[in-house]
């Protein structure tokens, strides 16, 4: 009878035991589940970064067409970041354009702040400093025009040790921008864009990847009303000839 109670006892305490034992499994087979599917994941977005990175045509295709505007895009073998490009119209002056990129605050309706002119070397190269939220840009800009189309570009390249680094703000070292303006009739001009810049930071290269069409034909969207004052629009300059004019005498050359 001792032995049969002390039995019993015993198996009462391995009842009570055993639902304890089961949740502790499940909870160390959904671990090892959970850590699978982590490292699955992991996995594919490695091969799909890898994948993406050499990926590319390296030549210029249409995405998006709205309003007159065309943006393309432009993925090279090797980079992880898309160039942009965007052309659209809009009425203004050869030089009403090219005076109000060389004004310092005209950045300031496009949300940046500090924008400052750091020199000159004469009408065509103009070093500026800027901000945009944590990001501060130093940028030199080279301005010529083709004698024969009349074409007007602009090169906008970055510039980083014009200016030292400002405390808190990630300086951008990699940018090299084209706008190209081409005299078209009655008082219209053709804009062209083209974007190649590196964030850097924190933002996620797809992040910037398909924010960035949205700002190009936003500028392309407002740029004529943006010119439109008669500061920009009555401006001069000596490189600048209008296209029923005659060539100038010393042409300037791309670097």
């Amino acid at each position: 009878m001792k032995a049969t109670s002390a039995q019993t006892e015993t198996s009462g305490e391995k009842k009570t035991d055993s639902p304890a034992v089961k949740p502790k499994t499940w909870v160390r087979r959904l671990a090892k589940i959970l850590f699978r599917a982590s490292v699955s994941v992991v996995v594919l977005i490695f091969f799909a970064q890898l994948i993406w990175r050499f990926s590319g045509s390296n030549r210029w295709e249409l995405i998006q067409e709205k309003d007159g505007i065309k943006i393309y895009t432009l993925k090279a073998p090797g980079a992880d970041l898309l160039q942009f490009r965007a052309i659209g119209r809009i009425r203004s002056t050869l030089p009403g354009v090219v005076a109000w990129m060389a004004d310092p605050d005209a950045c300031i309706i496009q949300g940046c702040s500090e924008s400052i002119e750091l020199g000159r070397v004469g009408e065509q190269i103009q070093y500026n400093y800027f901000q945009y939220g944590q990001r501060d840009f130093v940028i030199e800009v080279y301005l010529y025009q083709n004698p024969d189309t009349k074409q007007v570009v602009v090169n906008v390249s970055a510039a980083p040790d014009k200016a030292p680094p400002r405390d808190g703000y990630f300086r951008i070292t990699n940018l090299n921008n084209k706008w190209r303006i081409t005299p078209l009739e009655n008082g219209m001009v053709e804009v062209e864009i083209e974007n190649n810049m590196d964030p850097g930071g924190f933002v996620p290269n797809f992040l910037y990847n398909m924010k960035r069409p949205d700002g190009m034909y936003e500028i392309l969207t407002n740029l004529e009303s943006w010119v439109s004052p008669d500061k920009y629009q009555n401006a001069k300059f000596e490189f600048i000839k209008e296209k029923n004019s005659a060539p100038p005498t010393q042409a300037s050359t791309a670097r």
